[in-house]
């Protein structure tokens, strides 16, 4: 494809662009080596497919171009839709860049499904600062740590902060759990009422409350079965002597 298009030169000594063209954004962006429409159907292929199964569809679509290409197109896509884009909805959680060693902070856009940012470490100071940079932000979802509490206090305290959807769900597991151990179960298995959860030796270091109520549950659990253990012996036991009873008196008339 070629074009014929106007240049134009700056006399000014002083001016930064010594030469002007023409614009065709709809044809191809500026110093672009492929069409526009051509790169949207490198995105789209690279997005569906990949990189070297996009390598290939383009080759034999008669546009050949590398998968490294295709990668930076990708990428290239992302950073502008995520430079445009308002950010109102972000999640906020820590994941390890080694594991117990070194820790940072993922930040999610959760509107659109899409990595934000990525920051170096874990400490308020810098959620804060990212928070303080993106004054957009109406609500913040995060674990139930105080750190990220902290930051979104800092750096963001127009937003409202909620409970992400794990530990959502880890709520509703314990409130279930809690109200099967006091309510009992439908296997018939007898579960001791809140004076025995709460008489459970707990260690009181351990600062968890999941940790400490599971351990709560644990032994709740083992002494009712040690209970209906004992209620069975108990009432098998008079049975047991009834039946032995006759048999005896019946061997003692055959000797007598």
């Amino acid at each position: 494809m070629k074009l014929r298009l106007s240049r134009w030169r700056c006399a000014h000594q002083k001016c930064e662009r010594q030469t002007f063209t023409d614009r065709l954004p709809t044809i191809a962006s500026p110093y672009a080596r492929r069409t526009s429409r051509v790169s949207e159907i490198v995105g789209l292929l690279g997005h569906s497919a990949g990189g070297r199964p996009g390598e290939r569809l383009m080759r034999r679509l008669g546009m050949p171009v590398s998968d490294d290409t295709i990668l930076r197109q990708l990428k290239r896509d992302a950073a502008l839709v995520s430079c445009d884009a308002t950010i109102r909805v972000v999640g906020i959680d820590d994941w390890s860049w080694r594991r117990s060693w070194r820790y940072g902070t993922m930040i999610v856009d959760l509107e659109r499904r899409s990595v934000v940012d990525i920051l170096e470490d874990r400490s308020v100071a810098s959620v804060a600062r990212w928070l303080e940079q993106h004054p957009s932000v109406e609500i913040v979802s995060r674990d139930r740590g105080g750190l990220y509490a902290q930051a979104a206090r800092e750096g963001a305290p127009q937003a409202r902060q909620v409970a992400d959807r794990f530990h959502l769900m880890q709520n509703l597991r314990v409130a279930i759990e809690e109200q099967m151990s006091l309510g009992g179960r439908a296997a018939g298995r007898a579960l001791l009422p809140d004076k025995g959860i709460g008489s459970a030796q707990i260690d009181p270091i351990q600062d968890d409350p999941h940790v400490a109520h599971r351990r709560r549950v644990r032994h709740a659990h083992r002494q009712s079965r040690q209970a209906v253990f004992d209620t069975v012996h108990a009432l098998a036991c008079p049975i047991r002597r009834s039946h032995v009873a006759p048999a005896t008196a019946g061997a003692a008339s055959r000797n007598g």
